[in-house]
């Protein structure tokens, strides 16, 4: 076969999204900006100003938890993907679920 020939090279791999840089970095950037809003927060005495402190820092953290959740679900996904092409390829075609 032809997909078998080292001599014949293949499309080009395109980069899968969690090997991207952007992810982690807002990642990063999400949590450090909710640890200062519960920097803030600590230094508050009180008063509407504590009250936003908790909101803005309980959404900078929510925005955190949401894109580790996302980018460990793609680095998860993508496993299962080079899992499924090798299983694949060591069968000689797709799975015929049979």
């Amino acid at each position: 076969m032809i997909d078998n020939d080292p001599g014949v090279p293949g499309p080009p791999r395109v980069s899968h999204p969690a090997d991207s840089s952007t992810m982690p970095l807002y990642m990063v950037f999400f949590f450090l900006l909710g640890l200062v809003g519960f920097a803030i927060y600590g230094m508050v005495d009180g008063g509407t100003a504590l009250v936003l402190a908790i909101m803005v820092s309980g959404v900078f953290f929510t925005c955190f938890l949401i894109l580790f959740t996302i980018y460990w679900l793609g680095y998860l996904l993508k496993g299962h993907a080079i899992w499924q092409a090798r299983h694949q390829a060591q069968s000689e075609g797709p799975s015929t679920g049979g």
